[in-house]
């Protein structure tokens, strides 16, 4: 079960439990309400005051409920994918420049900051890419004046 799952969980039996006992003040204000006739007796100012808080908890009881089952329920599992590549063919150099453009996942590299990274020539970075690409490791795609890099 995924964190959302549990707060969603976690929320939702929170809410009920908050909601029984909102639930049940509320009874005991109405019924003290009705003992007391205080639509027309001035002591009765603090259960209308009660009865007035009452309804702005259910107000925040029916969110934190909503909020529960909204998580429990209609959040997607993200299933990320991890492919696996074959190194094996590399040299060192080649295994260093794909680790760290491993690290950077979805955001790519720009391939200016492998040639400060590595403090390679720019020449030693563009083959070393072009040898990652051709075993279908990587993808280069221009970005203005330079290349920026993914993995496939």
């Amino acid at each position: 079960m995924d964190n959302n799952k549990r707060l969603g969980v976690v929320l939702v039996v929170l809410s009920l439990i908050i909601g029984g006992i909102f639930f049940y003040y509320i009874s005991t204000l109405t019924q003290k309400s009705q003992e007391l006739g205080c639509f027309s007796n001035v002591g009765c100012s603090p259960i209308e005051k009660g009865l007035s808080f009452s309804h702005i908890a259910v107000g925040i009881f029916s969110f934190i409920l909503s909020l529960g089952f909204y998580l429990l329920f209609f959040t997607r599992e993200r299933i990320i994918e991890q492919k696996e590549y074959d190194v094996s063919k590399l040299n060192k150099e080649e295994k260093k420049v794909f680790l760290f453009i491993k690290e950077s996942k979805e955001k790519g590299v720009y391939q200016s900051n492998l040639v400060e990274h590595f403090n390679f020539p720019k020449s030693k970075v563009s083959r070393i890419l072009d040898r990652l690409e051709q075993t279908g490791v990587i993808e280069r795609r221009r970005r203005g004046m330079t290349n920026i890099i993914f993995l496939k």
